[in-house]
């Protein structure tokens, strides 16, 4: 029979390769983390700068080429555009949304793989997936528009006057209202999102990351933001490459000042 303040024989000792975190589970490796964070916001980074230079590169194309002309009528009994200018500007558009859903998508993993190591993104892959319920909303009300659109050149003839059966009131207002229920849905996840990107300068100590969230405020420097994260992304990988293999949280960063006293001899 043992007395005295010892631990049980086999009771299992506290280990500096094993950490536990606040919620009691396993703490990761703070580096493996990063670089998969990191791998996410370059790709999506990446995509958004491929898709901002198709946004300009494609219609400046069709525009040289012929193909993207709106005239405008000296009466105004015709409709200034034809149908195949809507739709090269639905599909241009519908590009870029499905593009930027995709970066955004990169941008909630990312956030989703730092969040259990960096309580400042707990809840960064939600303002992200607003972004994305935003675009959904915003894409499918572009439809909803473009239908009653076609409704209107369907039944105009040139040199006439547009007749009120032509216009679907419910389908273009009801568009028109879903695109600005998703417009609000999209702001509020965007600046979420900025507020995220602002942190990763913080969490990494590079700058580029905050200079390139400002410039994503503004439309004509947005793809000189994405492409600052992207640079800023690589930058912060090899740094993190540089630390070692096994970070632990601060709190158990060190062992214990004193080891536990071993068992008593059995007698």
């Amino acid at each position: 029979m043992m007395t005295g303040p010892y631990p049980p024989v086999g009771a299992p000792t506290w280990s500096p390769q094993r950490g536990w975190g606040p919620q009691g589970g396993p703490v990761r490796d703070a580096r493996e983390a990063d670089l998969a964070a990191l791998s996410k916001v370059w790709t999506g980074a990446l995509i958004s700068v491929v898709g901002s230079a198709l946004g300009v590169a494609v219609p400046l194309a069709l525009s040289s080429s012929g193909h993207f002309t709106i005239s405008i009528p000296a009466s105004g009994s015709t409709l200034p555009f034809t149908a195949t200018a809507l739709y090269l500007v639905l599909g241009v558009a519908l590009i870029g949304l499905a593009l930027s859903m995709v970066s955004f998508w990169f941008y909630r993993d990312g956030f989703i793989a730092l969040r259990g190591i960096d309580a400042r993104f707990s809840s960064s892959p939600t303002w992200a997936l607003l972004v994305i319920i935003g675009l959904v909303m915003v894409w499918l009300a572009l439809v909803a528009v473009l239908v009653g659109l076609l409704q209107l050149l369907s039944c105009v003839g040139a040199g006439t006057t547009i007749p009120t059966s032509c216009v679907s009131l419910g389908v273009l207002l009801g568009g028109l209202a879903l695109l600005f229920v998703g417009l609000v849905v999209l702001l509020i996840g965007y600046i979420g999102t900025l507020v995220a990107i602002w942190r990763l300068g913080d969490r990494y100590g590079n700058s580029l990351f905050k200079i390139g969230a400002v410039m994503l405020i503004i439309p004509f420097l947005s793809i000189v933001g994405q492409i600052l994260i992207l640079v800023g992304a690589s930058s912060a990988q090899s740094q993190v490459r540089q630390r070692p293999a096994f970070a632990m949280a601060p709190s158990m960063a060190s062992p214990p000042s004193a080891p536990p006293p071993p068992p008593p001899p059995l007698y």
